[in-house]
């Protein structure tokens, strides 16, 4: 996020313009840049750009169909890195009328390398864009920083996230007006982002660059002169590895050397120096100045970001969302819609599991977003986050953990994949990515407060879960029926009319008269409301009334009012209550 690294100003020297740094002449449909190579010191190579020039096409498809021509409440979240400097270069070169209408945010949290605010002035001045900067609340320097919020390392990284980049780019996209967002995100910058959308509709989130690597970046911003970071120009030599979740600290044992150009313009030689250093780490990206970390040059860029951190996103990506919006921004739809594909999956199971209510319940929820950000059951690192901390690794609220139990796992290893069937029907396949024995002590008393077998859930937990949990993706192959009509959040949302207020009522007891003077009452006091009737239906503790008979009295009542009160609306919730 385009952000100021110290609180002091500093008269740095401006980046030697780039075409003059590093020679570049461009023809049609091929560009010629020079080789550094030991052996061709003088010598120039041609380099196909077919690929890149399929990228720009494809970029100019995606541009034209998701964003208004004017680029009016269009907004881009730019980290001046270079992905987000090559999208406005292009965004400049082929849509300058968007690119004008549109808003370039960049955000001020104090902790950003000096760098990262030299290369914002280089692309705004170049590129003709001024960016809408946002700076924490109520500070201008990181000493009025620590002063109000604490020192950036010992802060809990959700507030420090919230404070310094969430809470801000709120405030940007409120004054923008925001419809559509679009980011810099890639998919092969990380393993978790092997799969991502051009077009997230549900977030209305546009990610042109998806498709680009980080080889299509840097060879485009070479052949174009786009400013980048002035840090990818340096090497840091050492003679042993450093853990990366050390390298941000000050006077590490290596040498700091300047290279005059982006590391990956340099040869080995000149990367590693004469002799040869026997571990070379560089910057390829940049965030705040206390997480991110060099990383040797064939690493990814996500290496080096947010590191000692379960974490891999940008709070900007993962906790900004408007109100009404799905917990984590966009609802979750499993179902596996091409039959080929379900085929395939449960083909592939190599163990059939018979689930019982409680886990169909939280199978239902998970497949329709529910559960939403979650893809799956929750692996040990997603379960130790909430049970400990009520965050999942990104650090959204997620207050209980959703897990799938199994009494012995034998037979079983990461990576199978396992069939899971409701009443004789397969309803999902479970990707077991994580196989782990949890502490049931520990997460009945961090979830619950207590360890009492008296409390019925942990009871519960304690005696009837099973010993081991299982994480992993969720491939939905046909939603579960259950023996009581059930809505999934797609179908609520859909009965919800547009623009009215919404009170909600949720239950797990069969309605009575009380309950019912409540919802007159509570809807009534809301103008023009709509009233959610959304009680559970799942298995609760023992004693209580079957869910059948509980929805009966929902269903009754329902028809006994419809006249009477037609802003109702009435759904069931399958869901396993923990109380």
């Amino acid at each position: 996020l385009g952000i100021r690294g110290s609180s002091k100003t500093q008269a740095v020297p401006s980046r030697i313009v780039y075409a003059e740094m590093f020679a570049v002449r461009s023809f049609s449909p091929i560009l010629s840049r020079r080789v550094h190579a030991p052996q061709f010191q003088c010598s120039w190579r041609l380099l196909s750009t077919a690929a890149l020039d399929d990228k720009v096409a494809t970029f100019k498809v995606d541009i034209e169909k998701h964003l208004p021509a004017d680029g009016k409440r269009v907004v881009f979240a730019t980290a001046w890195l270079a992905t987000d400097n090559v999208f406005v270069a292009l965004m400049h070169e082929h849509f300058p009328k968007i690119l004008s209408g549109m808003h370039l945010v960049a955000i001020d949290t104090m902790h950003l390398f000096d760098t990262t605010h030299i290369v914002a002035k280089q692309v705004e001045a170049r590129y003709s864009k001024a960016a809408l900067w946002k700076a924490v609340a109520d500070v201008s320097t990181r000493e009025e920083f620590n002063a109000k919020y604490g020192n950036c390392e010992e802060m809990d990284t959700a507030d420090f996230d919230f404070v310094s980049k969430v809470e801000p780019f709120q405030r940007a996209l409120a004054e923008c007006n925001k419809d559509i967002l679009i980011t810099g995100r890639r998919m092969d910058q990380a393993a978790q982002r092997i799969s991502l959308d051009v077009w997230e509709d549900g977030k209305r989130t546009l990610n042109p660059m998806a498709g680009w690597s980080w080889s299509d970046i840097i060879a485009y911003a070479d052949a174009k002169g786009v400013p980048v970071n002035e840090g990818h120009s340096f090497a840091y030599r050492a003679s042993a590895p450093i853990v990366a979740t050390e390298r941000h600290l000050p006077d590490l044992p290596w040498e700091k050397v300047p290279l005059g150009k982006p590391f990956w313009q340099c040869t080995e030689k000149e990367l590693k120096g004469d002799p040869p250093a026997p571990i070379t780490y560089v910057f390829k990206s940049f965030g705040d100045i206390h997480t991110t970390v060099p990383v040797e040059p064939h690493e990814s860029e996500r290496t080096g970001r947010f590191v000692r951190q379960a974490k891999t996103e940008c709070g900007i990506h993962t906790r900004t969302t408007s109100a009404g919006s799905p917990h984590g921004g966009a609802l979750m739809d499993l179902m596996v819609k091409d039959a080929g594909k379900a085929k395939e999956l449960v083909d592939s199971c190599v163990k059939t599991i018979e689930i019982n209510e409680r886990q169909a319940c939280d199978v239902f929820c998970l497949l329709h977003g529910a559960f939403s950000p979650l893809k799956g059951f929750m692996d040990e690192t997603a379960y130790n986050s909430v049970v400990m901390d009520m965050r999942l690794p990104e650090k959204q609220l997620f207050g209980l953990p959703v897990t799938f139990d199994m009494k012995e796992v034998s037979g079983i290893k990461e990576g199978d994949r396992l069939l899971l069937k409701w009443k004789g029907d397969g309803v999902a396949v479970l990707e077991a990515s994580s196989i782990y024995k949890p502490n049931k002590v520990v997460e009945a008393k961090e979830v619950y407060g207590t360890s009492s077998l008296e409390h019925p859930t942990v009871f519960s937990l304690i005696q009837e879960t099973g010993d081991y949990y299982i994480g992993g993706n969720l491939h939905g192959i046909k939603s579960i029926a259950f023996p009581y009509p059930v809505q999934t959040p797609a179908d609520v949302r859909a009965m919800l009319p547009e623009g009215k207020p919404v009170v909600a009522f949720q239950n797990r007891n069969p309605i009575h008269r009380a309950h019912f003077e409540l919802l007159v009452r509570a809807q009534r006091d809301v103008k023009d409301s709509t009233l959610l009737v959304h009680p559970t239906c799942g298995p609760t503790q023992p004693g209580d009334i079957d869910g059948v008979v509980r929805i009966s009295t929902y269903e009754a009542l329902k028809e006994e009012t419809k006249q009477e009160f037609p802003m109702f609306r009435w759904a069931y919730l399958p869901y396993s209550m923990k109380m």
